[in-house]
């Protein structure tokens, strides 16, 4: 969220982030009477507050406008077709406070993010493993975030894959969508460490480091897409967990579209440069 990295940040359901004092951890929130405590009366270890399932709740939005701490929050959307028109509640908080908008793969992912860059609001898509309808909705967005006008804040992944393929280091998917378990510990309601998109019934892991580097490593061993993948190094096997099995014929055709924007956007750049020398070497031009 912050562009602030954290060594293991602990991302816990309200009830167990009550013990965390100074360690440095996400609240997980669902209903109004945890939201309003954690913005009352943030301790300082906590860097954000993730948002659940309260996008609707007027009130709760009135008190995130109007309390004096400066929390950031990070609202998420699971249902976006339900769920995007309610971002225009957030306005008011934005002017106190940092708020993101998470929009789950869903269907009506498009519409939450044209309203939530509409209104100015930085965005993290969670695609996990897209359906067909929803990988549509991915072309989409990305269409609609590469070539609007109006759009000025970061929707990832794009915006950091964007970077990556245009020669920056911003991490692969799993550091950009902070779901790498060795970075973003995340916990359930019994305290255990859950792997990121697994329910309840998954995996538990109480050993997170290196999980991307041995999930990869395993699809390669198997002879997966990735062993020949030409984005493995910025997805790193993200789209093959939790099901490896999973086809990422669309999202190969995704980023590959990120791809040539990128490229678009080096030749741009190189066009610019090579005008600016020519006017620092003649300056005076044609002119006599």
């Amino acid at each position: 969220m912050p562009e602030e990295t954290y060594p293991s940040l602990r991302i816990l359901p309200s009830a167990l982030a009550e013990t965390q004092e100074e360690l440095p951890f996400v609240a997980i929130v669902r209903n109004r009477d945890e939201f309003c405590r954690w913005l009352r009366n943030p301790p300082p270890g906590l860097r954000w507050i993730q948002v659940e399932g309260m996008s609707g709740d007027s009130e709760a939005w009135a008190e995130a406008a109007h309390t004096d701490s400066h929390i950031p929050l990070d609202v998420v959307l699971s249902d976006p077709a339900s769920e995007f028109s309610d971002l225009y509640r957030l306005v008011d908080a934005c002017g106190a406070r940092e708020v993101r908008v998470t929009v789950r793969g869903a269907p009506g992912l498009a519409k939450a993010v044209r309203l939530a860059t509409a209104l100015r609001l930085p965005v993290r898509i969670l695609p996990a493993q897209p359906a067909a309808e929803v990988l549509e909705e991915l072309h989409d967005a990305l269409e609609f975030y590469l070539h609007e006008p109006m759009v000025e804040t970061p929707v990832e992944f794009f915006h950091s894959l964007l970077a990556t393929m245009s020669g920056a280091d911003a991490g692969s998917l799993w550091t950009i969508l902070e779901e790498d378990p060795e970075a973003f510990q995340l916990f359930d309601t019994d305290g255990r460490a859950r792997l990121p998109r697994t329910s309840l019934s998954g995996p538990v892991t109480t050993a997170s480091a290196g999980f991307v580097e041995t999930h990869l490593n395993s699809l390669i061993a198997q002879d997966a897409e990735c062993a020949t993948c030409a984005w493995q190094q910025q997805c790193r096997g993200y789209f093959k967990w939790p099901d490896p099995l999973y086809s990422c014929e669309g999202i190969k055709r995704l980023f590959s579209s990120i791809q040539m924007a990128g490229n678009e956007i080096r030749k741009e750049l190189a066009d610019i440069a090579a005008a600016d020398g020519d006017r620092i070497s003649n300056p005076g031009g044609d002119a006599v």
